[in-house]
């Protein structure tokens, strides 16, 4: 009984000294440009807490991450943030850094540019998993160069880059042999760019693929896709004008013979 008490206890101050340390982050959090010159000081699981919290209610801007962030931060949300290349810049010194999200949730962003992502691929040569989508100012140059940077990349979003081409599913097909899954919805990909990535190094890792809103795409994307990623079961290709009836066929056909059955398969006939 006397031990049940003591665990009873000890698990109340615990919840105690947890409840404090929230209320502490939070109160960081309100009141960062005030408490900014203490902020250095903070072990870094501490800031952890506060980069969650800022991150998620849209807090870090170019001016204030780099006063929070620690060269172990491995993971950063950023997509309800301000941030341009002079954020990136800051995020260059967190060498570990595991992934970083600058989807544009709302409007396209404008102030990332390929020189930001460059220079944050040749610092953090770590990185798994890479979100762009609708950062319109990304390029080919800033793709190839995730690619040959960061041997270990995973899952790579950049849906909504218009400027992005061939060339970068090109060398995406040679550099990048644990690709899992990309997005490239809404680019300038062809048939060509496609066949370059699935005959790569990533074939027999890809599991899945968003080419939706690809104009110049047609049939023989959807089956070489099919035909050389046996483990791919998620793709989605609606709103691709040059996708015929052939492409369905194909998926039926293909689909009975693989050792990976489909999650997830939405397309659009024309």
């Amino acid at each position: 009984m006397k031990n049940m008490v003591t665990v009873d206890k000890a698990n109340s101050i615990a919840l105690t000294v947890i409840n404090i340390i929230q209320s502490c982050i939070k109160s960081v959090v309100n009141n960062f440009e005030k408490n900014v010159d203490n902020v250095g000081s903070l072990p870094a699981n501490l800031k952890d807490k506060c980069i969650y919290l800022m991150s998620k209610r849209g807090f870090l801007t170019d001016s204030n991450i780099g006063k929070i962030l620690h060269d172990k931060v491995k993971v950063l949300d950023l997509a309800d943030c301000e941030i341009s290349d002079v954020g990136l810049s800051a995020i260059c010194k967190c060498p570990q850094l595991r992934k970083i999200d600058l989807n544009s949730n709302k409007q396209s962003r404008t102030n990332i540019t390929s020189e930001g992502i460059c220079n944050l691929a040749r610092s953090c040569r770590h990185l798994q998993t890479v979100y762009l989508r609708r950062c319109i100012n990304i390029t080919d140059v800033a793709v190839e160069t995730l690619s040959r940077s960061c041997p270990q990349l995973r899952l790579l979003n950049i849906g909504g880059c218009q400027n992005i081409s061939d060339s970068s599913l090109r060398v995406l097909g040679e550099n990048s042999k644990f690709l899992k899954s990309i997005n490239i919805s809404n680019t300038l990909v062809s048939d060509a760019g496609i066949m370059q990535l699935v005959s790569g190094q990533c074939a027999a890792a890809l599991t899945e693929m968003h080419i939706n809103g690809c104009k110049n795409v047609t049939d023989e994307a959807v089956e070489a896709i099919m035909q050389f990623c046996p483990q791919i079961n998620i793709l989605i290709f609606h709103g691709c004008p040059n996708i015929t009836e052939q492409s369905r066929q194909a998926l039926e056909d293909l689909t009975v013979s693989r050792s990976a059955p489909m999650k997830q398969v939405t397309w659009t006939i024309y």
